[in-house]
């Protein structure tokens, strides 16, 4: 039996689909589907039921893949204990976080970590999905929405404020004439959007885009107005503030897992974040 096989069925049932298997694995689908076919001959149990639109796991399927996903997740734990055993500031650390906090204030800050460690490597991923720190997407996040799990360890960092920016031409316009650009269907549940739609009322909003650098563009161009972060619309020349009321801030959480809360260079990068996100 291949190890590396038990693996891919493990993301298999995580993911649920074999194009899910794929992307995470980066791989085709048909190496995740000669995989499995693989460890089914070398076990002699079908383990997928390969139907035309999905292949959902068998009995037994299921009951080895979740052996399996127990298997990765203590792999990813070996990994994180030798992480966290090294003693100096080098190799790498991962970092995911929204993209907006990712441009505007953890990219800046970053010169300063480079110059007194060279050695180390950052990781950024800008994602809006809450990475998994069990299975070692990320050895730290930062989120704006409050995590949880008792293997973590979490701080509050700060909060990001939010308020109503246009261009020069649509702030004189009456507030009754404003059309708005807000997300799209993929981020329609965070709370900014729906304080902007109670508060657009009747009026349009009939610019749908799925992240905050797109509407900034939009508002710059004349598209709209937009609820904005303010560490980011404050820096725009060509964006005015348009109205006094405002949603309540977002709060911002820093998560780390808890097997690497003691490693110099998690501990390096965690000062780092929280220095910069006020």
């Amino acid at each position: 039996m291949n190890w590396d096989d038990l693996r891919v069925l493990a993301v298999l049932q995580r993911e649920g689909s074999l194009a899910g298997a794929a992307r995470s694995l980066g791989v085709n689908h048909a190496t995740v589907s000669r995989r499995v076919s693989a460890l089914e001959e070398s076990l002699g149990h079908k383990l997928v039921r390969r139907l035309a639109r999905s292949t959902p796991l068998t009995d037994k399927g299921r009951e080895i893949a979740e052996i399996a996903l127990e298997m990765e997740q203590r792999a990813h734990r070996v990994e994180r204990l030798a992480h966290a055993a090294q003693g100096t500031l080098s190799g790498r650390v991962r970092v995911t976080a929204p993209p907006v906090l990712v441009s505007e204030l953890i990219i800046p800050a970053l010169r300063a970590l480079r110059e007194a460690h060279p050695d180390l490597q950052i990781v950024l991923s800008a994602n809006s999905h809450l990475a998994s720190l069990d299975s070692g997407e990320a050895d730290l996040a930062v989120r704006m929405v409050e995590p949880q799990g008792r293997q973590n360890v979490i701080r509050r960092l700060g909060s990001v404020a939010f308020a109503l920016y246009a261009a020069p031409d649509i702030a004189e316009l009456p507030s009754t004439q404003w059309r708005f650009i807000a997300f799209d269907e993929t981020l329609a549940h965070v709370p900014q959007q729906r304080w902007l739609e109670e508060f657009a009322a009747d009026r349009p909003l009939d610019l749908l885009t799925g992240d905050f650098h797109s509407q900034r563009a939009a508002a710059e161009a004349g598209l709209g107005v937009a609820l904005l972060p303010c560490v980011m619309a404050e820096r725009c020349s060509t964006l005015i503030r348009v109205a006094d009321e405002r949603p309540e801030p977002r709060p911002v959480w820093l998560v780390i897992h808890t097997d690497l809360k003691d490693a110099p260079a998690v501990r390096a990068v965690a000062e780092l974040l929280i220095e910069a996100i006020p």
